[in-house]
């Protein structure tokens, strides 16, 4: 959902208050959900330094047995 869809929707006589209300809080939280997941990795390495994967997410290749 966008601003204009949510313009709409407020200007329309067939959109109960408790719609727009969904649909405002909605449209909040994904902007607020974009803004966190822009600034998480600028926070995370002030806060910690270089953030390495760990060692379960990298991929090994396997090793021979002897």
């Amino acid at each position: 959902m966008d601003t204009n869809e949510l313009l709409n929707m407020m200007s329309s006589d067939e959109t109960s208050s408790s719609e727009v209300h969904d649909a405002i809080k909605t449209l909040l939280y994904q902007k607020s959900a974009e803004k966190v997941d822009q600034i998480t990795p600028t926070v995370a390495a002030a806060q910690f330094g270089k953030v390495e994967e760990p060692a379960d997410a990298v991929e090994s290749e396997p090793q021979e047995e002897e």
